[in-house]
């Protein structure tokens, strides 16, 4: 199972990468060096990740206290 996991996000970091480079100049602009405000996508996608890791986290903490007592 973490071989498949590990493979999954590795497959899915290179097709991110490989379509990052794929992409003309950064904002339309003519200077390669620009800066790009973050998608609003990705904050969204960092959200739903810390509230699934918050969850994950507290059923684990929950599950070995009741099976200390």
């Amino acid at each position: 199972m973490k071989l498949k996991a590990t493979l999954s996000v590795l497959i899915l970091t290179l097709i991110s990468t490989i379509a990052a480079h794929a992409q003309g100049l950064p904002c339309g602009g003519s200077d390669p060096d620009a800066t790009c405000p973050l998608d609003t996508w990705v904050i969204v996608l960092v959200v739903a990740a810390s509230f699934f890791a918050a969850y994950t986290l507290y059923r684990r903490q929950s599950a070995l206290r009741s099976g200390v007592k």
